[in-house]
């Protein structure tokens, strides 16, 4: 059946057709915007386009174009590589009976790193990145990074199934603002096209009323299901209301993309996955190395107690 409707925005072009839904065009806003020179989270001179807002509000994701440039991903990616070859202890596994490992590779053909800027510094420079900042403060309101984690498909990754990290009660849009829980900032080292393995999603879902049966329907049988793709260094930004997944990888190379997960400062991040507090939490001497927006944005830190 063919989608009922056509939404242009000056931004992008939202297109169903009747097709193979993972060649459809992507959803996205792309942006390049003037750097700003504001490194304070809490500065309310930051301002987004109100289309973007929109946007969001409706879409649930927007996706900003030259986040990072071409040798910002490569210099990452050569770092990741390193990092993905190599095998972690994680005794502090033991020591609280279960966890999540830093490296996971039992999803074939897929490895998931955990807990980024424990690894190394150089994923430092993502947390609050000055054109991610914005939209961090207008749609959280006082966020809080929560977690950090980096996933490389190679051919034959398989789709695992829908998921949302928050219920739709916690997107909400009261007296012109907007407020989602928790917000995903998804950076894309390598091109993100619709047989790459690129994150899938429901436009609108983050406001749904009606359930269905998730788990029975593969990514190409979701009604609405449509890939958000773009190019190496290219920043998806979505609510982790809205219904979401990545799609197989069917080509040929590596498609790495780094997740950073925001939630706001009222979220009790400890208690939400204790198996995974130890990639939530960083030590001190990981935080020595921010700065005032990268320290204000995990303050949260300061008041937790994680000794393993």
């Amino acid at each position: 059946m063919g989608c009922p409707f056509l939404l242009r925005q000056t931004y992008r072009m939202f297109t169903c057709r009747k097709r193979n839904p993972l060649s459809r065009p992507r959803t996205q806003v792309l942006w390049t915007p003037p750097v700003s020179n504001s490194r304070s989270v809490s500065n309310s001179s930051m301002s987004i386009p109100k289309d973007h807002s929109y946007l969001f509000d409706l879409q649930g994701f927007i996706v900003l174009e030259n986040v990072l440039t071409q040798e910002e991903c490569n210099v990452i990616l050569d770092v990741l590589s390193d990092l993905e070859a190599k095998e972690y202890e994680d005794t502090w596994i033991e020591a609280i009976g279960g966890g999540r490992p830093t490296k996971e590779a039992q999803r074939e053909n897929q490895i998931r790193l955990n807990g980024l800027p424990r690894l190394d510094p150089i994923f430092d420079s993502l947390i609050g990145h000055d054109r991610v900042l914005p939209y961090l403060h207008e749609f959280v309101g006082e966020p809080q990074l929560i977690n950090t984690w980096s996933i490389s498909k190679s051919k034959g990754a398989a789709f695992s199934g829908w998921h949302r990290g928050i219920p739709t009660t916690d997107h909400t849009y009261r007296n012109g603002i907007i407020r989602t829980r928790m917000l995903n900032t998804v950076y894309f080292l390598k091109d993100n096209g619709p047989e790459d393995g690129c994150v899938v999603a429901i436009p609108g879902s983050h406001k749904s009323n009606i359930d269905i049966d998730l788990q029975a329907r593969p990514a190409y049988e979701m009604p609405g299901a449509t890939p958000i793709t773009g190019r190496a260094g290219d920043c998806l930004i979505f609510s982790e209301a809205t219904l979401h997944d990545g799609l197989p990888k069917t080509t040929d190379g590596v498609r790495t993309n780094l997740y950073y997960n925001y939630v706001h400062a009222h979220y009790n991040v400890m208690t939400r996955e204790p198996r995974n507090c130890h990639h939530f939490y960083f030590p001190p001497e990981v935080r020595s190395r921010f700065d005032d927006t990268r320290l204000e944005l995990t303050q949260w830190m300061d008041l937790a107690r994680w000794d393993y």
